[in-house]
């Protein structure tokens, strides 16, 4: 259920308000904390702020819709087996834009600001063309951002809807990620999916050859074990494969949101190119699964 804070100020006359008076957020997040935290430093700015809250995405997605939020203040990680905040944001968006809903303006605000995973997230849902985008956007840490920052953050996004995107610019350009090209990351992600050297490139249009060049290349980048290095005829400890996805894991060039999402939309689009032609085998049970995700339930 929808949890309605109306600031302190607050009335319900008619009189004339001033716009950050009017402020209305909805924040989402899995953590009470977070949002009491939140919700007080709003307060403190703009005492007529109206606030709403939802601990679980699917709260999120429905009060957003149904109370016609336009400002939405987003954790990215909503607990295991939950859709992460850019989904839930996705799935606002594609809703609004199919009835012509009010604009959309996101601020993710999350602890994982350093992780790669997310970053890459963030980046593909914000530049993706072809899918509905937010008017405005930005990104805070939710760990070591002082209030003052938060405040200003939320009126540049909210009040004055300008992106706020200096943060999130900052910790891609120290991200891990930094040094793979997008088809790099994206090989990345299909190879920690299960994806095999034939169905790699039947999805990116590339001979054997190409597919195997550009693996090379991510196992050099990430410092990879070769079977090249052993003495023939000597089996080795490590298996370069599986590595390649336990090095990604480990440096959090992926996460579970990422491989979840990443793993219904190739399922989508293997379905968008059926039928097949006898190139690849797909697994009936995958392609009809719905994977693991599960956004029931509270956290």
């Amino acid at each position: 259920m929808s949890k309605r804070e109306p600031g302190n100020g607050g009335g319900t006359g008619k009189r004339d308000r001033k716009p950050e008076e009017t402020l209305r957020l909805l924040i989402a997040d899995d953590s009470p904390d977070a949002i009491a935290q939140m919700s007080a430093w709003v307060r403190e700015r703009w005492p007529g702020a109206e606030l709403l809250s939802a601990s679980t995405p699917d709260e999120a997605i429905r009060i957003a819709l149904e109370q016609q939020v336009e400002n939405l203040v987003l954790d990215l990680d909503f607990g295991p087996q939950k859709d992460s905040g850019v989904a839930v944001a996705q799935q606002v968006l594609e809703a609004r834009s199919k009835a012509l809903g009010p604009p959309t303006r996101i601020l993710f605000r999350t602890v994982h600001a350093g992780d790669p995973g997310y970053l890459h997230q963030i980046q593909k849902f914000v530049e993706s063309e072809g899918r509905p985008r937010p008017a405005v956007w930005g990104f805070l840490d939710k760990g070591s951002v002082p209030k003052r920052l938060a405040q200003n953050t939320v009126e540049q996004v909210f009040v004055y809807e300008l992106s706020f995107t200096d943060m999130f610019s900052q910790q891609l350009k120290n991200s891990p990620s930094r040094d793979l090209s997008d088809l790099e990351f994206t090989i990345l992600i299909y190879l920690c999916l299960g994806v095999t050297n034939d169905g790699l490139g039947w999805l990116i249009g590339a001979s054997r050859q190409s597919v195997e060049r550009i693996l090379g290349g991510l196992y050099k980048k990430l410092r990879i074990p070769s079977r090249r290095d052993a003495a023939q005829g000597v089996p080795t400890l490590l298996e370069s494969r599986t590595r390649l996805c336990c090095e990604a894991a480990m440096r959090r060039l992926v996460n579970p949101h990422l491989l979840i999402e990443a793993d219904a939309a190739l399922r989508a689009l293997v379905r968008s190119r059926l039928p097949l032609s006898g190139r690849v085998h797909v697994s009936r049970e995958w392609l009809e699964g719905d994977g693991p995700r599960s956004t029931t339930g509270s956290s």
